[in-house]
């Protein structure tokens, strides 16, 4: 299934949404036939975060779920399959369940348990959530939900199985919060995020203020640390954009964190604006906000080494 010669439309976060998702097939060309999505020629590949936010979750994932056993895609594990497998686990120990069901953790993932409102018609989801790989590298392109980050992948490895899933015994382990697996994984699947300095803080695309921000890995330079950092909603945030600005960018965390990869990477997460635009010549997000008011995009990849915004596509086109 890595090999196709026509190469893979790469999907953004469809976060519940299935008349975006089957407006987007259809726009990719992809044809319905004995239940199944299908192209001819290509093959799609989910990034992640099939869940919560959307009403149409149980079409989503039988969409998703027929056409990855039909062999018409790959899906990746995004943070929301990460995060909705531990909301329904207990720890072997203490009984408590691996996801704390606070008032914040269950508002995030409300449309999931409303949608599917039984633990009966949820055991069966949460069964192929696990089963979904933590990346992709076929070598000449690479896929991620939120962070390619090589440190986070060396601390991971112990806990994934060959294909790239997390182990079965690996569930209680990453969600220990401050061990080295629990921090590879919210790396890998939530972005590298740092304290913003002492007194900044800003609303996020719901609303809530927060007082660190996930890093801009992708990028190979920066000036300053307004362009280290991925803050959404400038609108609403110019402010502290602006006092990021003046601030000389961190040179040792953008080693750190930055992409060292000579092959495009593909990733979701972040809740980017339409147009949609390649944030480099090596890495592309398709996660403009299908969750919430945007569309559902794809990047249609064909083995080009250098991306180009001419090759996205989305549920409105």
């Amino acid at each position: 299934m890595q090999n196709l010669a026509k190469g893979y439309d790469v999907i953004g976060d469809v976060h519940g949404m299935a008349d975006k998702l089957h407006a987007l097939l259809t726009n990719l060309g992809y044809s319905y036939k004995n239940n199944i999505w299908q192209h001819p020629q290509r093959q799609a590949i989910f990034i992640g975060d099939l869940i919560d936010n959307g009403l149409q979750t149980e079409a989503v994932l039988t969409t998703v779920k027929n056409m990855v056993d039909a062999g018409s895609a790959q899906a990746l594990m995004g943070n929301h399959e990460l995060n909705a497998v531990g909301y329904a686990t207990r720890h072997s120990v203490t009984g408590k369940y691996l996801r704390e069901h606070n008032d914040a953790n269950t508002a995030h993932h409300q449309a999931f348990l409303d949608n599917l409102p039984t633990p009966e018609q949820r055991a069966p989801w949460l069964e192929w959530f696990k089963t979904l790989p933590i990346f992709l590298d076929f070598g000449s392109v690479r896929f991620i939900h939120a962070c390619w980050h090589q440190p986070s992948f060396a601390a991971i490895q112990p806990y994934i199985n060959s294909d790239n899933s997390l182990k079965e015994d690996a569930w209680e382990a990453v969600f220990e919060e401050d061990s080295a697996p629990f921090n590879a994984i919210e790396n890998l699947l939530k972005g590298i995020e740092v304290d913003l300095p002492k007194g900044m803080s800003f609303l996020d695309h719901k609303g809530k203020r927060r007082y660190s921000t996930r890093i801009s890995w992708w990028l190979q330079n920066a000036d300053s640390m307004r362009d280290m950092v991925h803050i959404p909603t400038p609108a609403v945030n110019a402010e502290i954009l602006k006092e990021l600005a003046l601030i000389p960018a961190d040179e040792a965390l953008l080693k750190a964190s930055c992409y060292q990869g000579n092959c495009p990477v593909f990733f979701g997460h972040y809740w980017l604006k339409a147009p949609p635009r390649i944030l480099h010549s090596k890495a592309a997000c398709t996660d403009f906000s299908a969750g919430k008011d945007g569309p559902l995009v794809a990047y249609r990849w064909s083995g080009e080494q250098e991306l180009s915004d001419q090759n996205f596509v989305t549920s409105l086109d």
